[in-house]
């Protein structure tokens, strides 16, 4: 979606690679491949203000979708979800991504539901790996991310998502701890 396609361009000014996928668009496997994030990107590219500081970052994301590329986030740092404020959604997302395996913080960009609810059904393991990174929109003119941790996140996973999503993007970073 545009939200997510913005913070990959905000991730990108950085330096950093970024993978954004999406939901499959059409029918086809071949129609469908890329198609969501590929427009998502599309329409951040022509945002105005510009989401991208220059066109030469637009090159540091590239695009695919959860039904055939998921597998690839496994081996990455961060992972921030960024769909639709649907808990059952993230939910079965979730699910996936802790199938995956792998060490990744995973974050979500939710401005409204409870990491509580999120977490509910996801190990111990997952649990200490998950926060919230909720960046303002448009993350290139509002320099304001909020991390949150959950209950169960140590300290770690919150200085890698600080480390990953706040100062070295210019963004300013407000911290929080959930409620349990």
């Amino acid at each position: 979606g545009v939200l997510g396609a913005a913070s990959a361009s905000h991730l990108a000014h950085a330096g950093v690679r970024v993978r954004l996928l999406d939901q499959p668009g059409g029918p086809a496997r071949q129609q469908r491949r890329n198609h969501a994030a590929g427009m998502g990107l599309a329409a951040t590219r022509k945002a105005r203000p510009a989401a991208f500081f220059s066109p030469r970052f637009d090159t540091l994301v590239t695009t695919g979708n959860l039904e055939d590329d998921l597998v690839s986030a496994a081996g990455s740092d961060v992972i921030i979800e960024a769909i639709i404020e649907n808990l059952e959604i993230k939910r079965r997302l979730y699910q996936r991504i802790e199938a995956l395996g792998g060490t990744a913080v995973v974050a979500s960009n939710t401005s409204g539901l409870r990491i509580a609810d999120l977490m509910e059904g996801r190990s111990a393991d997952f649990r200490g790996r998950f926060c919230i990174t909720h960046f303002f929109n448009p993350p290139r003119y509002l320099k304001l991310v909020e991390i949150v941790a959950g209950a169960d996140t140590p300290t770690q996973p919150i200085a890698r998502a600080e480390e990953r999503c706040g100062h070295p993007l210019g963004t300013g970073v407000v911290g929080a701890q959930a409620p349990p």
